[in-house]
């Protein structure tokens, strides 16, 4: 028999253990010692289930059985995370993969690649309807018919919202904005002039008939590891990055719900940065993934939000102007196809044609790149070549998940497999390629690292993980880690198909300025050098699917719990 002392030292101990494991854990993001460290729970548990003394006999049963519901729950969580969660071994067994060589005197050039960059961007930026991007669209048509190939369309049309005019002033003081908050609402050429009320997004009401001032901090990310899974990295020691991408998920996440804000009776609304600098979140489209509101809200950055929150807390009066219209405008996606040798067979190649800088979205150039480098090859499977609308108004085009989605709803003749359609046995997706890393410095600012951005890359099973580790392997610029879809998150095109159990491959850097709506469209942040060498990974790529077989290219479904 344990004595009381013993069993004392014993709980303390496994305590211990405990926080030595989650140490190790935050150190290193080693998802084993998380599930050691449940099974050390589960122990625990077991042995105060065993030990529990109840005085009625009915209640001692009730609680002992619910305990052990509870611990075969917990058991049952744990075997799929470590089932989910496997781990892909780096370069594992690539060399069983075919080797790829590719072509340097076929591939576009870096002066060429340059000066389709440069034609895209004399379009200026290319929101989801606007001139911009029809122009961009018809010049991309015009390209591939240029190399005889058939232009698929799917035409639509939807209701815009397009800012003309803003400001922002508190006690006639001119307040700088950052940006506006997309698709928020719209007032009248004089304004509106309401006492400012300084609150949060779970007390709107306070705000009822006036402006709410609500900060976003920006500091406050969620963990990592519930949105992302980490499979493979190189170089080695390459990791996720945990500030990457935060101004979008922090402007999704934390942005006041406008509607809520509407419902509220609150006249417009002002959004604090907090956590960010000045220079980062200037004229940042954010966030683009809400439908249109009828409130009115503004961005302003932390230097001038000070004034603004400390007249809020003083209910002083503000003036938001924010003129904007709402038409149908029309646009549309289009593919093109180089036919394979298996007529059954396809391999979807995606992006989207819309965007707001240099960055956000320059797919479709490398898309071009490719299908040059391809249109005369024959290939063994018919490459299907997608680029897509929608992405920067989801609520319209999502379906379920991102704007491919909706192209995939249109046209299941080049995927679906049913009577004689093609069925797609794998896919890749390219997004903000050449992007170089800029992060906030410890002197608060804006600047570039020296360091290409992670780039991060979806993969859609362990042979797709192998595939795009390959191709990257010689590279003279590359800081890849390769990420599982992970409780139900896959940020990017790729997510749609990946969604129906097409292998993917979804090259998805996401730098800090992605939506950086700037006068030069964030060109001093691209490198050309690295786009060019981002093309000849996604045609390494390509050309191996190629050569392998639907039953090495089965799809894997999302990972859950903790990701490493």
């Amino acid at each position: 028999m344990v004595s009381k002392k013993t069993r004392k030292r014993l709980v303390i101990s496994l305590f211990l253990i405990s926080a030595l494991l989650d140490l190790i854990y935050i150190v290193t993001s080693w998802v084993p010692t998380v599930w050691v460290q449940v099974i050390l729970y589960l122990i625990m548990s077991l042995y105060f289930i065993l030990k529990m003394k109840i005085a009625s006999s009915v209640g001692k049963y009730v609680t002992r059985g619910l305990l052990i519901l509870l611990v075969c729950l917990i058991s049952g969580l744990l075997f799929i995370d470590i089932s989910s969660n496997s781990i892909a071994i780096t370069l594992n067994s690539s060399d069983k993969l075919p080797t790829v060589r590719i072509k340097k005197q076929k591939l576009e050039n870096q002066k060429s690649l340059l000066a389709d960059m440069n034609t895209m961007n004399s379009f200026g930026s290319r929101l989801t309807g606007s001139t911009g991007q029809n122009q961009f669209i018809d010049w991309l048509e015009k390209q591939a018919r240029k190399m005889n190939l058939a232009v698929h369309e799917n035409k639509y049309s939807f209701l815009n919202w397009t800012e003309k005019d803003s400001s922002l002033y508190v006690n006639k003081q001119k307040i700088s904005i950052s940006s506006v908050y997309p698709y928020s609402g719209k007032t009248g050429s004089k304004g509106i002039s309401k006492e400012l009320v300084y609150t949060d997004n779970n007390n709107l009401d306070r705000a009822k008939g006036k402006i709410a001032v609500i900060q976003v901090d920006n500091t406050k990310t969620i963990p990592k590891q519930l949105i992302m899974n980490q499979q493979s990295s190189f170089p080695k020691g390459t990791h996720i990055t945990s500030n990457d991408g935060d101004i979008t998920l922090s402007a999704a996440l934390r942005a006041t719900n406008l509607k809520k804000a509407r419902k509220a009776g609150v006249k417009g609304v002002i959004l604090v940065w907090k956590g960010a600098s000045d220079s980062k979140v200037k004229e940042q489209y954010q966030p683009f993934t809400t439908d249109y509101a009828g409130v009115p809200a503004l961005w302003v950055n932390e230097s001038e939000g000070k004034k603004v929150i400390k007249a809020a807390k003083a209910h002083q009066k503000g003036k938001i102007t924010l003129i904007a219209t709402r038409k149908r405008v029309k646009t549309k996606s289009f593919y093109v196809t180089i036919p394979g040798k298996n007529k059954k067979e396809s391999i979807i190649i995606n992006t989207h044609t819309d965007g707001v800088n240099a960055i956000e979205e320059n797919g479709a150039i490398a898309l071009l790149a490719m299908m040059r480098y391809l249109k005369d090859q024959k290939p063994n499977k018919t490459l299907v070549f997608a680029f897509v609308t929608g992405h920067f108004r989801l609520p319209v085009f999502k379906g379920t998940s991102q704007a491919t989605s909706t192209w995939l709803k249109d046209n299941p003749q080049v995927w679906d497999g049913k009577g004689k359609h093609l069925k797609a046995v794998a896919a890749i997706t390219a997004e903000h390629l050449g992007s170089m890393e800029w992060k906030d410095n410890k002197n608060g600012k804006f600047s570039p690292t020296g360091k290409i951005q992670t780039e991060y890359t979806y993969v859609g099973n362990q042979t797709m993980n192998e595939i795009w580790m390959k191709a990257v392997k010689n590279r003279k610029l590359t800081r890849t880690v390769t990420l599982r879809g992970h409780n139900g998150f896959e940020f990017g095109e790729s997510q749609p198909l990946f969604n129906e159990k097409i292998p993917v491959i979804g090259l998805i850097p996401m730098p800090d300025y992605l939506t950086t709506s700037s006068k030069n469209l964030e060109m001093d942040k691209f490198s050309v050098n690295l786009m060019h060498q981002q093309i000849s990974s996604l045609l390494k790529a390509t050309l191996t699917i190629d050569q392998l077989s639907s039953k090495q290219l089965k799809g894997q479904s999302y990972s859950y719990f903790i990701g490493r």
